[in-house]
């Protein structure tokens, strides 16, 4: 690099804001109180592929940028959600059209990965393309509004699944000290003018591919470090009385009370009767997140904080010392009753069946094991009607586990015969077998 005022030469270092000669400033002459400044420094002091090193791009706006906290947390959004890799395609991209085309795609992928709203997402957008020098292909200003979230419900409700493993009581589990961070409170203004307050009832997590909501493809609060990529929360409330606007502002902390994240901000409308809404964080490739347990807290259009936790545990899904010695089938609710008061069948009524619980029973642990309980049903025409890997956790001196699958509420199951395939791993003996619904 040349210092443009003693014009002496050195090999630079990303670190460098200064001349080593003479001192200078080397951000001068560019505006280093902007985000759109700074990129346009590192740009011409370290290339455009400065923009492929998005840690080292966010340590310098960090260090460099005073003030403007409304334009670093979004960027900081935008930094996790490939703003920077998405400028540099652009700006190596030669025709113009094309370019046009790569802006209103980073749009969108901000809207839908990063749960932006458009307002947002534009302004995220143009922050960068002033940084690449493209002001011209800068989008037009949207005015401020609550988006919808993406894809908050399937078009066509699934049946829920869920599974527990522990015949007896869980035993007393480590719990960390509360987050010393209290979680910052926006004011949110409610279409509901009716007095009665909004009140949040449940939180729970689950993991999915972060494209869409309906993918969700672990649910629970334990998850395998080298599988989870987003992980979302379900908060769920009494139904709504008429339209309204919500907001939703979570965030999710370390065990030892660090943030993970900032002030998550999301928000739409949701229809009369709605009584649940979605959120997620994370990354599309697994692998990125820590092994440890999180907090997660959340309040929704100003009502009462819920706290929940997740932990990411390293594990394989795949163990030879596991190995299945009976399936046993039975029907029951959201939450099954005790082994003892369990009516093992292979019949079920169809107005009376809700969830169809698989009860596998297994040699004692002997270790804590985690590992991936398969199972697949299938209709009497060959259709498969389910198929779910889950993650289980095995204690020491658990002898059985079980998954169900189906719905809370009874009604739901078509007549007919099923067939069913249950492993446990990825190499171990599969069990087999059909039940019928009449």
């Amino acid at each position: 690099m040349i210092c443009n005022v003693c014009k002496k030469e050195w090999v630079s270092s990303p670190d460098d804001t200064r001349c080593p000669h003479c001192g200078a400033d080397l951000v001068k002459g560019t505006d280093q109180h902007t985000i759109p400044g700074v990129i346009s420094f590192l740009i011409k002091k370290e290339g455009t592929d400065i923009l492929l090193k998005p840690d080292t791009v966010m340590s310098y706006i960090s260090d460099l940028v005073q003030g403007h906290d409304r334009e670093k947390k979004l960027i900081r959004v935008g930094s996790t959600n490939g703003i920077f890799q998405k400028a540099h395609a652009i700006l190596v991209e030669p025709k113009q059209s094309r370019r046009e085309v790569m802006v209103l795609d980073a749009k969108r992928h901000l809207m839908d990965n990063a749960f932006l709203s458009e307002a947002n997402a534009v302004a995220l957008v143009n922050m960068a393309l002033e940084g690449i020098g493209l002001p011209s292909l800068r989008l037009k200003a949207e005015p401020e509004q609550v988006s919808k979230p993406q894809s908050k419900k399937p078009a066509v409700q699934q049946p829920k699944t869920e599974r527990t493993h522990q015949e007896k009581p869980k035993p007393t589990r480590q719990t960390s000290s509360p987050p010393t961070q209290p979680v910052p409170k926006k004011p949110v203004r409610q279409s509901n003018t009716s007095n009665k307050p909004f009140r949040l009832n449940t939180i729970s997590t689950f993991e999915y591919d972060g494209s869409s909501f309906a993918s969700r493809k672990v649910q629970g609060p334990l998850f395998l470090r080298g599988e989870a990529r987003m992980i979302g929360i379900l908060v769920t409330y009494d139904a709504v009385i008429r339209d309204m606007n919500v907001s939703l502002d979570w965030q999710i902390f370390r065990q030892d009370g660090s943030p993970v994240t900032g002030l998550i901000h999301g928000g739409g409308t949701v229809k009369q009767g709605d009584t649940d809404y979605y959120q997620g964080w994370g990354w599309q490739t697994p692998g990125n997140w820590a092994a440890g347990r999180y907090t997660i807290k959340a309040s929704m259009n100003g009502s009462n904080q819920l706290t929940t936790y997740f932990d990411i545990v390293e594990g394989r899904y795949d163990n030879p010392l596991l190995s299945m010695n009976e399936v046993k089938l039975f029907s029951a609710g959201a939450v099954p009753p005790a082994v003892a008061d369990r009516k093992y069948s292979a019949m079920f009524y169809s107005q009376q069946a809700r969830r169809i619980y698989f009860e596998i029973s297994l040699q004692k642990m002997t270790t804590p094991v985690y590992t991936t309980l398969n199972y697949k049903i299938t209709r009497q025409n060959g259709e498969i009607f389910a198929h779910y890997a889950v993650p289980i956790r095995f204690h020491t001196g658990d002898d059985r586990c079980w998954t169900g699958f189906g719905w809370d509420a009874p009604g739901h199951w078509q007549k007919g015969r099923y067939g069913y395939e249950i492993s446990i791993g990825a190499v171990n003996n599969i069990f087999r077998g059909v039940f019928d619904i009449v």
